[in-house]
């Protein structure tokens, strides 16, 4: 059983659909990715599946029942809650008091788990960005929560605290057998999902495994940069442009052998030209149209 279903959810904001007939499930021990642009639905859909936002039809089942009390939540936002002129134990103590079954015990293995020791003494607000999403988890697991909602977790970190944080959720979805909920605007970290959804404009337009997601849509595709773009829009099937990026003009091939032969009739036309395996950018390119790296990511 899912530890949360949805069944045609919808909201309206007067006449605007902002989520249109949404059918999700998040299941225990797994990492389920929310993609969607800018206004497609995800911090609505999150409010809703949190309990603070009410539908305006459809239904939500958590572990099977319409009581979103009847599972613990827990929440780790992309602004920070805690306070950054408290240490990390005295913000986790603070929290933990909010809730009446926590007791040091769970706090010392949770920061053992999640690798919070060496600065569990220094104030918050001095902490690196790593360090603070990772302090942010913490809080948000105090009360062993059946499922983590994770709204951008990795926004302005580098790339190895983005891969430290991955690291910790990974494990941490298996120790603590927690379903875990992401919107992210690194499509490169949907890769890690089990499940993958993708909305626009409330609507959901694809769902699967991030594997068979790429293998269905696996059609090859190429970035080319030409001197004359119209020459090239004439000279090709407009279903096979895709869209357009700081890359060039984005094509679908069939094959490598298509790929080579647009190759040699363009050949005194191209500039330069990108070509890579799929991956979750090109599945959102190909789904929606649209480059997700270009967008807002709300």
């Amino acid at each position: 059983m899912a530890i949360i279903e949805t069944r045609q959810l919808t909201k309206k904001y007067g006449e605007q659909l902002a989520v249109n007939q949404l059918n999700i499930q998040i299941k225990s021990g797994s990492l389920t990715a929310y993609l969607g642009t800018n206004g497609a639905g995800k911090s609505t859909t999150i409010r809703m599946l949190t309990g603070t936002l009410q539908p305006t039809s459809g239904e939500i089942l958590y572990n099977g029942k319409l009581n979103h009390s009847s599972i613990k939540i827990g929440v780790v936002f992309q602004n920070s809650v805690l306070d950054d002129e408290l240490t990390v134990m005295e913000n986790l103590l603070l929290r933990a008091e909010m809730y009446h079954h926590v007791d040091q015990k769970r706090l010392d293995e949770l920061i053992t788990k999640i690798g919070i020791n060496e600065y569990a003494q220094k104030k918050y607000g001095r902490l690196s960005g790593g360090m603070r999403r990772k302090v942010d988890i913490a809080r948000a697991l105090i009360h062993q929560p059946e499922i983590l909602f994770l709204d951008e977790p990795t926004t302005g970190l580098d790339l190895q605290s983005r891969k430290e944080i991955w690291q910790l959720l990974n494990a941490l979805k298996e120790s603590e057998n927690i379903g875990i909920l992401l919107t992210t605007h690194y499509l490169e970290e949907a890769e890690y999902a089990d499940s993958v959804y993708i909305l626009e404009n409330g609507q959901l337009l694809e769902a699967g495994t991030a594997e068979s997601l790429k293998r269905k849509y696996s059609t090859p595709m190429v970035w080319l940069k030409v001197k004359d773009k119209t020459n090239l829009k004439l000279s090709i099937d407009q279903k096979q442009i895709v869209g357009e990026d700081d890359r060039g003009i984005c094509i679908n091939v069939k094959n490598i052998i298509e790929m080579f032969d647009l190759f040699e009739a363009e050949r005194h036309n191209i500039i330069d030209f990108t070509y890579q395996p799929i991956g979750m950018n090109e599945v959102f390119l190909k789904v929606t149209g649209r480059n997700f790296n270009h967008d807002s990511n709300r």
